[in-house]
């Protein structure tokens, strides 16, 4: 099986060659690839948003190393999230992670995150981030498509508890999450989750909560 995110661009050359340029991805046509990590580009007939697929996290063996090497090329810290740098989540994965938002192609939003334990050798993925409304009806979603719940962390944070579900989901992690107050989202940069690969994938669309979108590879 394979995850594929879909990145919809007004102009998907530019697009392509800053991922190559700035993230070090590989260029099979509109198909880009990063060690575990692939992607899918395509035109978007007018300017996005972000939208019900909120991210793509890149694991990275270094994340100092990884920012100066992504800054240096032309990546820029993404202010809404992280605009004074590399973060630190205590709860996740045991010791924890160390994390950065960048503003991908058009400000399509991606993460790198560093674990404290068991940091991988080479960059590649690390997960796909969806916000939710209702985490509870998009984890059944997902567990209905042969999903598996990995890990449940609830954070407390100063704006309330957000919850935080990680699934295996057709040899991907994908993470839930549900801030306080989460209001709908439109389709965005991040268009829709591609599902394939050797073993078999989905035989159609699938439409989840908020209008998220599975669609065959």
């Amino acid at each position: 099986m394979a995850l594929v995110p879909e990145l919809c661009l007004t102009d998907p050359e530019a697009g392509i060659a800053m991922l190559h340029r700035v993230f070090g991805f590989a260029v099979h046509g509109s198909t880009l690839t990063l060690d575990s990590q692939t992607l899918r580009v395509r035109k978007a007939d007018t300017a996005l948003a972000h939208g019900r697929i909120d991210h793509v996290a890149l694991a990275v063996p270094d994340i100092d190393a990884a920012l100066a090497r992504m800054l240096a090329a032309g990546a820029t810290l993404d202010p809404a999230v992280t605009p004074d740098g590399v973060g630190r989540i205590a709860e996740f994965w045991g010791e924890g992670i160390r994390y950065v938002y960048l503003q991908g192609p058009e400000v399509a939003r991606i993460e790198l995150c560093q674990r404290n334990a068991g940091a991988v050798t080479e960059a590649g993925h690390d997960h796909i981030g969806i916000p939710c409304r209702d985490l509870v009806s998009t984890q059944r979603f997902f567990e209905d498509q042969g999903a598996r719940l990995i890990a449940s962390v609830d954070l407390q944070r100063a704006g309330g508890t957000v919850p935080v579900r990680f699934l295996d989901y057709a040899g991907a992690m994908i993470e839930l999450y549900a801030p306080p107050g989460a209001e709908p989202r439109e389709p965005g940069l991040w268009s829709r989750l591609l599902v394939g690969g050797p073993d078999g994938g989905l035989d159609g669309e699938r439409i989840g909560p908020d209008g998220l979108i599975l669609a065959p590879l």
